[in-house]
């Protein structure tokens, strides 16, 4: 069902929409136009190029990757920048930080050994309707955590599926009482949900924590580790992951299904399909716990005295570096197979590059040099100027705005471009009213990646959506009280854990 969609969804991606490319034209023109004189003609034009991105990003007139290019041509002319210094964003180390996760991911897939850590952790969890949808969720979440959101959805919604005939199946034959849509619903949405809660966990889990990372590290000056913002990004999926299972099984979609006939023999045989572990998932599996360690375990290290003096040039091993060895190694490491001449095949090979995100990684870039654009004209310090008068408003009603509007604006729109054009704004934002820009950050990051109503917020709502097992109704009715309960969470997070994690 999912490749029955992807005809029309290429299609919808190739129009273009004249009437939001002249909105978004005519917009940033009247906003240049339109600004003070207290305001350099280079932040005019930034502020006005900055409102044709977002309007081009959010509604896509055009791809969101050539939307991402657009500062190499606008602010160079308008004198924002050399062309020079608007392009060395695109070179962020954090890109690279991307690349050599989604290089790892693939690797990963190609092996089918998420396949086997999804399986697995099902028959550990158990087969009861509940406990399916439980493990589906720690499988989409962990996997999540590491690799693409909408190749995790993409493996893990057909596995659902499959649970669901076997239900089917077991209906034909017993009657009517075996099959649940509320175990249909809680299970689709389970998978979509955890992929969204898990991919939080990581700096490579989804595009708008490598992006905070990368406009705290430009902009802000402070660079957020590996192992720091997981110190943030797990204990929030593990909080929202216990509460999305809990109002999914035993509150909203409560199924009546108490055992699943079959169930455990469904999940052994898929199992026992696999046959044992491969070389080419045990040498992925190799890269990927060495890769972890350099990325949790090494900055770690680095605080012992005797440890640093001893090996000083641990701290020196950068999140990035380590990202791209781990992309090296699957393209050295063999997989064990050999090729119709007789030569070892590596785990990867070039013909992957194909299935690189390059858009994504030109959509990074493109983000930065906004960001970018609004510091080297003093914007930013002007936005923090004019909102200075609301620094009367208590700080926590400004978040609570903030993060209200990211989060109701990723339920419609690419949550990766609702982070490359808010995150500058919002940093001013704080700045002028006196809220600490690394918290407002964390913030919005948290509240971007806290969509859940509708199919199009994330990938994985999409994709499990696009399988025809959920209706848009019955996510809204779930998604609607996750959306309200983690922005609870946010909030409560926000004022304990990350300014202890941050040192604020």
């Amino acid at each position: 069902m999912i490749e029955a969609k992807e005809p029309a969804l290429r299609d919808i991606m190739e129009t273009i929409s004249y009437p939001m490319i002249l909105m978004g034209l005519f917009g940033g023109l009247l906003l240049a136009w339109l600004l003070p004189d207290s305001l350099s003609f280079a932040g005019r034009a930034a502020a006005g190029g900055a409102l044709l991105m977002a309007v081009w990003w959010m509604t896509e007139a055009i791809p969101i990757p050539v939307t991402s290019m657009l500062p190499l041509i606008i602010f160079p002319l308008f004198g924002v920048g050399s062309f020079g210094e608007m392009a060395a964003p695109y070179a962020n180390s954090v890109i690279f930080l991307v690349l050599g996760g989604v290089i790892l991911g693939l690797a990963t897939e190609r092996s089918e050994l998420h396949r086997r850590i999804a399986l697995r952790t099902i028959q550990i969890v158990g087969t009861r309707p509940d406990q399916i949808v439980l493990g589906m969720m720690l499988s989409s979440a962990f996997i999540s955590a590491w690799i693409s959101n909408t190749a995790t959805a993409v493996i893990m919604v057909p596995i659902g599926v499959s649970i669901l005939k076997l239900v089917r199946n077991l209906e034909g034959q017993e009657g009517e009482t075996n099959h649940d849509w509320k175990f249909s619903a809680a299970l689709m949405l389970g998978i979509a949900y955890g992929v969204t809660i898990g991919s939080t966990a990581t700096l490579i889990g989804q595009p708008p924590t490598a992006l905070m990372a990368a406009y705290l590290q430009e902009q802000q000056g402070y660079t957020i580790g590996f192992a720091e913002w997981m110190m943030i990004g797990v204990p929030f999926a593990i909080i929202m992951l216990i509460i999305a299972w809990v109002l999914l099984t035993k509150v909203v979609y409560r199924s009546k299904l108490r055992e699943l006939p079959g169930g455990t023999e469904l999940i052994r045989k898929e199992v026992d399909a696999l046959g044992p572990m491969a070389k080419a998932e045990a040498r992925v599996g190799m890269i990927f716990i060495g890769a972890i360690f350099f990325w949790v375990a090494v900055p770690l290290l680095t605080k012992i005295p005797a440890l640093n003096e001893a090996l000083p040039f641990l701290a020196g091993i950068s999140s990035s570096q380590v990202a791209m060895t781990a992309a090296v190694a699957c393209f050295i490491v063999s997989s064990g197979k050999k090729n119709s001449q007789g030569k070892s095949v590596a785990l990867l090979t070039w013909d992957a590059a194909r299935d690189i995100p390059w858009g994504l990684l030109l959509l990074f870039g493109g983000g930065l040099s906004l960001s970018a654009a609004f510091t080297m004209t003093g914007l930013s310090n002007w936005i923090g100027e004019q909102v200075g008068s609301l620094g009367d408003l208590p700080p926590l009603v400004i978040m609570l705005v903030a993060a209200i509007v990211g989060l109701g604006l990723t339920e419609l729109t690419s949550n990766t471009a609702t982070a490359a054009a808010f995150f500058p704004i919002m940093g001013a934002v704080a700045i002028g009213v006196g809220i600490d820009p690394l918290i407002m950050t964390a913030l919005m990051t948290l509240s971007i990646c806290s969509a859940y109503m509708l199919p199009v917020a994330t990938p994985s709502n999409a994709v499990a959506f696009g399988s025809g097992e959920v209706s848009i109704k019955q996510m809204v009715r779930a998604g609607v009280w996750l959306n309200i309960i983690s922005l609870v969470i946010i909030f409560i997070m926000i004022q304990t854990l990350v300014p202890m994690v941050l040192g604020r």
